[in-house]
């Protein structure tokens, strides 16, 4: 467990994948922050991942350091209109900052994995450390 948030939180830019009408659906991602509730990530509602969550909110991530090593997380996500979870991911991402900057927080949507399986993977070594939560 310790490694696996270790890793996302040195590695906590990655590629989060959803479903977009049956086909695989895959961006550049944020994991903002991780803590007792989950790991948690934001977009807003006027997004294409907005939308195909609210059909299916099923995600992968994952996450790479330079040395090739890698982090894949997955689960069901759910939705969170709590200001303080808001105002935790303005406070901790430069890139919240400035997408949320001067603009009403009403369009940023938070969701989190409360539940997901986990793998990091290291390249030197070929092994694999699992978890789930």
């Amino acid at each position: 467990m310790n490694e696996i948030i270790n890793f996302i939180e040195k590695n906590k830019y990655g590629s989060l994948a959803t479903c977009n009408g049956g086909k695989s659906d895959v961006r550049p991602f944020e994991l903002a922050f991780n803590c007792d509730r989950g790991m948690f990530f934001y977009t807003s509602s006027d997004e294409d991942v907005y939308e195909q969550l609210n059909v299916n909110p099923y995600i992968s991530f994952c996450a790479t350091d330079q040395n090739f090593n890698y982090v894949k997380i997955s689960g069901t996500v759910t939705f969170s209109n709590n200001e303080d979870d808001k105002a935790k991911i303005v406070a901790n991402s430069q890139f919240a900052k400035k997408v949320f900057f001067n603009s009403n927080l009403d369009i940023m949507k938070v969701f989190f994995l409360q539940h997901a399986s986990c793998m990091v993977h290291y390249y030197a070594d070929n092994r694999a450390v699992e978890w789930q939560f």
